[in-house]
């Protein structure tokens, strides 16, 4: 009878096990989330969640935002989810995806989205496409920009926004309906946001829509549109104030400006003077679920955020159909967007001691860099763990280590996300013998740093006449964390 217990206690546990662990998959990850559904208008495919499952869900995504993703994938089973650890076979990226198990079309679909995760990602920003069905090639041009991109998050609705034939009783319009992911607090949708918003307040949100021909001509009457069928109505869903502030939604401006195939345009209330300008009173997004719990607002289904609460966070991209209809101009948008985080990263990153670390590029794997910050100071100092530039003879020896071991040392100070540091060669050091050290002036090396996992080494050996650049980054990611938490 004790080994009948013990193997059916056997059982049991490997049972547990088998539902807990999280699902393993290998794809291309583009191709599967362009092929998914999201059906149509008053089909009746979204189900409103109940209050206990909005706060299972958001559960779900605190589970995964903490890394507990055997944990987030069973809570996520009981509302008809999974969790996917998904490698992308064409980036070899992994993936976390919150999903549904049955997704349109089939009845037991819920229609409230799909999630992705990615960790490792260097930039802190969600990508959303709330409106994948009504607003046509949002999806589309929102998986290109993520795809392209090296952010952490991304967000897309699973039914049409209108797929729910009542009214919705967040906001008293009679375009919301529940279904609708920005408009609602009884989606997945908005918990989803409100956990990441919750879990971290630096994150910028990305969000992609799509407006008609009746819309363009309001547009068009307002901005100077410069005839260009193609154009983009930014807004960070309260009036711009301040054009010269440096914010991301400006940032976007100048990468679309530079570009020259996308007229940009920008919401705001008190800066539009008439059409000759840049400036439109028009779908600003003010009424945006999300984007007003990121701003603060008090009551999101009814009281807009308070223009000296804007976070400038949250970027509300209106497009028109001239970028939405080709994979060509939905590049130029995808493209613009991602060199819009990275301008946007780097002109406003700081050095902070949260860079300290072992760094490398993994091309030359075997040599590196130690870096060393001390703000008291203000003073960056690094160690160059590298080889000479030609091999030494075969005959050539040495008690420890390679003969070819350099080891180069460089401090200065730094502002901004640059150091420039005065550069050393040392010489005439013995193994843990204290001798009389050597010290050439040896160069120069220029720092830069574009984010917590990413920089650039340019140097200038004047001691060999060796010029060169060199990107690096992280050993190991676990400062990330401490240093985007100081950068703030």
């Amino acid at each position: 009878m004790k080994n009948i217990f013990n193997i059916c206690f056997l059982f049991l546990a490997l049972s547990v096990k088998a539902h807990a662990a999280i699902v393993q998959e290998s794809g291309d990850l583009d191709s599967y989330l362009n092929s998914i559904s999201f059906g149509v208008e008053d089909d009746g495919r979204f189900k409103i969640p109940t209050a206990s499952q909005l706060a299972d869900f958001e559960n779900v995504v605190n589970l995964v935002l903490q890394a507990d993703y055997d944990g987030a994938h069973t809570a996520a089973q009981a509302l008809g989810y999974e969790l996917v650890a998904y490698t992308d076979s064409v980036s070899a990226k992994l993936f976390y995806m919150l999903r549904e198990v049955n997704p349109i079309p089939s009845p037991l679909a819920n229609g409230n989205g799909i999630y992705l995760f990615r960790p490792a990602a260097a930039y802190n920003v969600a990508i959303h496409a709330p409106h994948p069905a009504a607003d046509r090639n949002t999806n589309k041009g929102a998986i290109t920009t993520f795809m392209a991109s090296d952010v952490r998050y991304f967000m897309m609705a699973g039914a049409h926004r209108r797929s729910h034939p009542d009214p919705s009783s967040c906001q008293d319009f009679s375009d919301y309906r529940p279904s609708d992911a920005v408009h609602n607090t009884a989606h997945y949708f908005y918990v989803a946001h409100k956990a990441l918003e919750d879990f971290d307040d630096s994150i910028h949100y990305v969000e992609l829509h799509g407006y008609g021909s009746s819309s363009f001509d309001i547009i068009a009457s307002q901005c100077d549109t410069g005839g260009n069928p193609a154009v983009a109505n930014l807004s960070e869903t309260i009036s711009d104030a301040d054009p010269t502030q440096l914010t991301l939604m400006h940032s976007l401006e100048s990468a679309l400006n530079a570009g020259g195939e996308i007229r940009t345009c920008i919401y705001s209330t008190t800066l539009d003077t008439g059409p000759a300008d840049k400036y439109t009173q028009y779908l600003g997004g003010s009424t945006n679920t999300l984007a007003r719990y990121t701003n603060g607002s008090p009551s999101v289904c009814d009281q807009a955020a308070l223009a000296e609460n804007n976070s400038h966070r949250y970027l509300h991209i209106e497009q028109s159909w001239g970028i939405r209809e080709t994979a060509g101009t939905r590049d130029l948008m995808a493209a613009a967007i991602n060199q819009a985080i990275e301008d946007y990263f780097a002109a406003t990153f700081k050095i902070n001691p949260g860079l300290s670390d072992a760094w490398y590029n993994p091309a030359t794997s075997g040599q590196g860099f130690f870096i060393t910050v001390f703000p008291g100071l203000n003073s960056v100092s690094l160690a160059w763990f590298t080889y000479d530039t030609e091999l030494p003879p075969e005959d050539a020896s040495s008690n420890l280590g390679d003969p070819g071991h350099r080891w180069l040392v460089a401090v200065g100070p730094f502002s901004g996300n640059t150091a420039v540091l005065d550069l050393s060669v040392v010489s005439g050091g013995l193994f843990d013998t204290r001798t009389i050290i050597d010290e050439q002036p040896g160069g120069s090396i220029s720092l830069t740093f574009d984010h917590c996992n990413s920089a650039t080494v340019d140097y200038d050996i004047t001691a060999i006449d060796r010029q060169g650049s060199i990107p690096i980054q992280r050993v190991a990611t676990d400062n990330v964390a401490l240093c985007e938490a100081l950068g703030q």
